[in-house]
């Protein structure tokens, strides 16, 4: 049914213990790293080492979610999605990622080149019943990191403090397609 949707996320986390339940394996972050330098965005670290201790020694989602709507001055243009996937502002000091130069797109660099890319999908659209536009009866967005600088944040964060989080979450829609209150 299109009003029942199932969440699913999926993330790298920096914890000393397991990731506490029923949370998203997400941090926050603006969407625009993907398209300006951090220093000019991101509160926190935006120096390498800075932002590595903070990796190092603080609780926290190292993907972030980035909410795209009732951003002020809003200069995406059409087509940007709701929701965008990025790195944690303090992942993208660390390992000195700046946005791609020629790609109007999801992608970070560094000295090597490609770093770090953004992708969103969606499958095929479904109406709904009503007059409003289609949805995608599947969605997402995933990140895609070059193994080198994997494997670096995952020596920065530690063997015993990196965790993967995960949440799945379905809301039951009623037979007239609202999202069922639990009434």
């Amino acid at each position: 049914m299109p009003n029942s949707p199932v969440h699913i996320a999926f993330g790298l986390e920096a914890v000393n213990d397991d990731p506490p339940p029923s949370t998203l394996p997400l941090a926050q972050a603006p969407w625009q790293l993907w398209t300006r330098p951090h220093r000019r965005l991101a509160p926190g670290p935006t120096k390498a080492e800075t932002a590595a201790e903070h990796i190092r020694t603080k609780n926290q989602a190292l993907v972030a979610l980035t909410v795209t709507v009732d951003t002020p001055h809003r200069d995406s243009g059409l087509g940007l999605p709701l929701y965008l996937l990025a790195p944690a502002a303090s992942v993208v000091a660390t390992l000195g990622l700046e946005p791609t130069d020629g790609i109007c797109g999801f992608s970070l660099s560094d000295a090597a080149g490609e770093a770090l890319i953004c992708r969103q999908w969606h499958g095929h659209l479904v109406h709904g019943g009503n007059y409003e536009p289609l949805l995608p009866a599947i969605a997402g967005a995933d990140l895609f990191i070059r193994p080198d600088l994997f494997t670096r944040v995952c020596e920065t964060i530690g063997p015993s403090r990196c965790r993967t989080g995960i949440s799945v979450r379905h809301t039951p829609a009623t037979r007239d397609g609202a999202p069922d209150s639990g009434n």
